[in-house]
Order: C-alpha cells, then structure tokens, then sequence
C-alpha cells in the first residue's frame, strides 16, 4: 500500500547549462576566438552549404556540438592563412580524394539512380581508371 506521503515527493529535473555539454553558441564561439560574430557566422554557413560531415545533423539556431566549433575553428585558420577555393575544400575535407570515398559516392549515386550492382561496379571501376593520379 502507498501512503501520503509518497505522493508528497516531487520529481527533480536537472538542466545541464550549454558548457556542461560541451555545447557552445555562435556567439560565445566568436567571443573565444576574439572574432567578429559575423565572420564565425559565415564560417558555419560555408561547411553547412558545403555539407562538412560536422553539421550533418545541424540543427538551425541550436547551439554548435564540439566538433562543429572545431570545425568553424579549423576553417577560420586556414582562410586567415589565405587558404581559398578549391585548396580550402581540399583541407576541409582531406578524405575526398581517397579512393574510398569515391567509391562511396559513386555507389550512392548508382544507388539513386537504381543502377543493378554488376553495371555499378563496371562503371566505378572504369571512372576510377579514368582518374588515376
């Protein structure tokens, strides 16, 4: 049986703050690196339209996980070092030109295009050749 004063016992709930999750805003992020908020901003923007694998699961306006902060801070110091354009892209994202990952990308694009599996292998094989270093 349950007396009375069981029910008298409210539940605690415990919110942990950003920084106890090692969670961080934009504007802290800015405020650390003595950056100007805007410049962190298009940072993020430029690896969220370029679909770094950091902001894959991004959620607009949430706070930035530790490793999309690393990320925005790893793209501030290559573009202060006057790092652009395609040399950017390929330090941004060294695992692109890895034989892997292209083999990744072209199975998922024969994948969407309902391609049958002997036809994709062909057709990665041959792209593959054509591109060998």
């Amino acid at each position: 049986m349950v007396s009375n004063a069981d029910f008298s016992l409210s539940p605690v709930i415990t919110v942990l703050y950003q920084e106890c999750r090692g969670e961080v805003s934009l504007r802290q992020l800015a405020r650390d690196l003595g950056a100007d908020l805007s410049n962190v901003r298009k940072a993020k923007n430029w690896l969220i339209e370029n679909r770094h694998p950091s902001f894959a699961d991004y959620v607009p306006d949430s706070p930035l996980s530790p490793h999309q902060a690393e990320a925005i801070i790893t793209y501030r110091s290559y573009t202060t070092a006057g790092i652009k354009g395609d040399a950017l892209t390929e330090k941004m994202f060294p695992d692109v030109t890895t034989v892997n990952a292209q083999k990744n990308a072209l199975r998922d694009l024969f994948e969407q295009h309902q391609l049958p599996p002997e036809q994709a292998a062909q057709l990665t094989h041959s792209i593959l050749e054509i591109f060998k270093p």
